[in-house]
């Protein structure tokens, strides 16, 4: 029988050697079972609880459904999945390839493995998660930190103290500067322009962020909102939970008669006057804001970029658009501002004018069909040869495996099939699911591209949003806007987009088309890249 085995550990504090142990021990079970190992496949440090961002069981599951393999050997069934949903579903995929499980602990699989084991494993994390919880409780209770550091303090290394900290003097003193100084009135964006023309490191390294000092109020995150430089605990003001769709962490606000407060006098770095008066500041400047974040986004929002420093720009006031580089971070020197409403006339002025010269429409069809026909020939080209070289890789796995049953040593032939499947799997890579085939547009298509760009600009014209395809059509079609600023500073902001001709002739994940857009609403036609 042909075996794949599995191996995985949760967590990087565990010796990466438990990898090499669970495929030594798998391996040893299968030469006594008189098996032959085809494949290895191993995640670590990744946890169990669920199969996102797992690239070995994703390889594994594909491997199966080619064939690869009749089984899948493992330790016990809690490395392939913890979670019940999970785990009955690869079950269920396995055993539709006709591929049993296997484990060290229990031998083949059925499905009452799987609906008792699973439901114990997921359990334990249950458990697991309770006990930890319950753990960083006490550890809080005693005056330490459950958590990573903090700046303005570091670690102190206990086996059986964990969590201890003390005051690191150097990152304390600024901690005490910026509050010092917000209290005094200063903006966040003025205390961190400071701190960068200094080249004081931030917590993270680099250069600081107005946002590393504000955060959140909502989630009391940021430097102003941290009370453990206050001298007091704060734990459990908020939890995570896994989305089962993804896989990802999201944190959910926990009611705040939950939270956890432990006073340490001995963490304090900044008094309870100046905290207090900090606080009460970002009060007032929170409220200002809060009225600014219902904004509704502009046409080009998250597409257009600074010129200078190529940051995204952000609505600093009413119709506003300035270089967020500089306006949180104080990085980049460009304080100019250009109005929405501004890059919208021009930008779509310039589309209709451009786009709608019949020269030019013609110029792009034609660019576009030749360069699509020169790239789907040398794909398949590509394909050709990749399919040829994987047809010589087959023939050769079909001969090592021939030769094990007649009588051959698997041990002596096992790497070399482990070579050989890698191979295999790099050639079915290259290869597509579906091969490309050479693009011919419509003999129309120059007037179809044209009268998208007019019912575009005719929408448009009757309100921004009343027709929502046909906005995300425009944001189809321009991928970037960088606002350049002039030298002559009382000339409006210098535009240049790149553009998505693909959009407009129904291919939306074809490559860009560059075009600049310069002062004055006026295009110049640049080679095309597609």
């Amino acid at each position: 029988m042909r075996i794949a085995i599995y191996s995985r550990y949760s967590s990087d504090l565990q010796d990466a050697r438990s990898i090499t142990d669970q495929i030594e021990i798998a391996r040893e079970y299968a030469a006594r079972q008189g098996w032959t190992v085809v494949g290895e496949y191993d995640d670590a440090a990744v946890s169990g609880s669920t199969t996102h961002n797992r690239p070995g069981l994703a390889n594994l599951m594909t491997a199966a459904g080619m064939g690869r393999f009749d089984a899948v050997l493992t330790e016990s069934l809690d490395r392939l999945s913890r979670d019940l949903e999970d785990l009955a579903g690869i079950h269920k995929r396995l055993q539709f390839a006709g591929v049993k499980i296997v484990t060290l602990a229990d031998g083949i699989v059925g499905k009452i493995h799987v609906g008792l084991k699973g439901m114990f494993a997921s359990m334990y994390l249950d458990d697991l998660a309770q006990k930890t919880k319950r753990g960083q409780v006490g550890r809080v209770r005693a005056g330490r930190i459950p958590g990573g550091r903090c700046y303005g303090y570091d670690v102190v290394p206990s086996i059986d103290e964990r969590g201890q900290r003390t005051i690191n003097e150097k990152e304390a003193a600024i901690v005490q500067r910026i509050f010092t100084e917000y209290a005094k009135g200063h903006s966040p964006l003025e205390i961190v322009a400071k701190l960068n023309r200094e080249h004081v490191p931030s917590p993270r390294g680099g250069a600081w962020n107005a946002s590393t000092i504000n955060g959140s109020r909502k989630r009391a995150n940021g430097i102003l909102n941290n009370r453990l430089y206050a001298g007091k605990i704060v734990f459990n003001r908020q939890r995570f939970v896994k989305d089962p769709a993804t896989g990802k962490r999201q944190a959910r606000e926990n009611p705040r008669d939950e939270w956890i407060e432990h006073d340490v006098p001995e963490l304090r770095i900044v008094s309870d006057d100046i905290f207090e008066a900090a606080q009460a500041l970002r009060f007032r400047h929170g409220a200002k804001h809060f009225s600014r974040r219902n904004r509704p986004k502009h046409l080009f929002s998250g597409l257009v970029f600074c010129g200078c420093c190529g940051a995204s720009m952000i609505v600093v006031r009413d119709d506003y658009l300035g270089c967020s580089a500089s306006r949180n971070r104080a990085t980049c020197d460009n304080r100019r501002t250009i109005r929405v409403s501004e890059i919208q006339t021009r930008v779509l002025t310039a589309l209709q004018k451009y786009l709608l010269a019949p020269d030019v429409v013609a110029i792009a069809v034609e660019t576009y069909r030749a360069e699509r026909e020169r790239l789907a020939r040398e794909g398949a080209k590509q394909n050709r040869n990749a399919s040829r070289d994987l047809a010589t890789v087959e023939r050769k796995i079909q001969a090592v495996i021939a030769t094990i049953e007649a009588g051959g040593d698997p041990r002596a032939l096992a790497a070399r099939l482990n070579e050989l499947e890698v191979m295999r799997r790099e050639l079915e890579r290259r290869i597509p699911k579906t091969t490309a085939e050479v693009v011919v547009l419509h003999p129309k298509a120059a007037e179809m591209y044209a009268d998208t760009v007019r019912q575009i600009h005719a929408v448009l014209g009757a309100g921004e949003n009343s027709n929502r395809e046909v906005t995300e059509l425009v944001r189809e079609l321009i991928q970037r806007i960088d606002a350049i600023p002039n030298v002559d500073r009382t000339k409006s902001m210098q535009l240049e987009m790149a553009g998505n001709l693909a959009a407009l002739l129904g291919k939306p994940d074809e490559a860009p088309t560059a075009m600049p857009v310069v002062a004055g609403a006026r295009f110049e036609l640049t080679t095309f890249r597609l």
